[in-house]
């Protein structure tokens, strides 16, 4: 792995010439480890009464919270019917070489961070592409079949007339290539069969299109196929956000949450029904989220055998360690 990068404290191999990566195999039963010490456990709630309540500690990784994806998913395409006149999705595929420079395997958290450069990169130069249109996106990691993980950018514009065409994508992708050197320009082509820019005028159902990339329904985690398993402790060891949304895409749902939590309040009126009203019961919520709640978490209770475990909440969090690595040893391919 290459020197200086961040890995969470569980993926990280104490030895005489400092930190170092664990193999692969390792942050899997690491990942796995972590993952079960969820099942069964809760965050426990007392107010000043002494009342007790629980909810189950969730993590991203869990089959359940894939609901949430899929709900904020169909807030955003409520949000883009209401405020776009027209829809055309721009599905861009980022990927990388998965072998080094020598012919051998290239570390999967160096190979993460070789596309993100891209995307970095692909997504400022988008940004001129769809410069004076209304554009959001939707920002998800899938894994190959060798657990290796690729990006794809399902970019929402409006564009009434369907006059977007894939060529048009065609400075976003060398951009990425430009600043992924394992990139290659074959992988990001935009025509042909396996091309890396697609385009459609036609999505009926965005919450089920994105959530096809995400995964998020299926078997419980752990039961998943190996090559999921491999990909999620490759995200969890580097704090890599498997889904994500523009900031514009964000303040959309967050809209359509307002909106339904209004409708269900008030029987099913718009705010656009009683302006007014509306007004006054969002300065209500304000109010509301500004008071002090009763309730306070306690701890963290796991019930597995015999009587309940308690731990401290507050000593939670990420902790991550830089990699000493060594130079050389991970060399990444360069593509002409």
């Amino acid at each position: 792995m290459e020197p200086g990068r961040r890995l969470r404290d569980e993926a990280v191999l104490e030895v005489s010439d400092g930190p170092q990566a664990r193999p692969w195999y390792s942050v899997v039963d690491a990942w796995r480890d972590w993952y079960s010490g969820y099942l069964g456990s809760h965050i426990e709630f007392e107010n000043s009464e002494g009342e007790i309540g629980r909810t189950a500690l969730e993590n991203s990784y869990m089959p359940d919270y894939g609901k949430r994806y899929y709900a904020k998913l169909k807030d955003f395409e409520r949000g883009v019917q209401r405020e776009f006149d027209g829809m055309t999705t721009v599905m861009l595929t980022f990927t990388a070489s998965h072998r080094n420079a020598d012919g051998g395997w290239r570390c999967p958290a160096d190979h993460m961070r070789d596309i993100m450069d891209g995307y970095d990169a692909a997504r400022k130069q988008l940004h001129q592409v769809l410069s004076g249109q209304k554009w959001e996106y939707a920002r998800v990691w899938e894994p190959h079949a060798d657990g290796y993980g690729h990006l794809h950018m399902a970019v929402f514009v409006e564009d009434g007339g369907g006059d977007l065409r894939a060529e048009q994508f065609r400075s976003v992708m060398e951009s990425h290539v430009r600043n992924c050197g394992p990139a290659g320009r074959e992988a990001h082509q935009v025509e042909g069969d396996d091309a890396a820019v697609s385009v459609n005028d036609d999505v009926e159902n965005l919450g089920s299109y994105v959530s096809e990339y995400i995964g998020i329904f299926g078997d419980e985690t752990l039961n998943r196929p190996m090559k999921e398993q491999m990909f999620y402790a490759v995200t969890w060891a580097t704090n890599t956000r498997r889904v994500d949304f523009s900031n514009g895409a964000q303040e959309m749902m967050n809209r359509e949450q307002t909106r339904r939590q209004f409708r269900r309040e008030t029987d099913g009126l718009e705010p656009e029904d009683c302006p007014e009203g509306f007004e006054e019961w969002q300065e209500e919520q304000e109010e509301d989220d500004g008071a002090v709640s009763e309730w306070t978490v306690e701890s963290i209770c796991t019930v597995s055998y015999g009587s309940p475990e308690y731990a401290d909440p507050t000593t939670g969090g990420v902790e991550t360690t830089a990699i000493e690595g060594r130079s050389g040893v991970d060399p990444p391919p360069s593509f002409e």
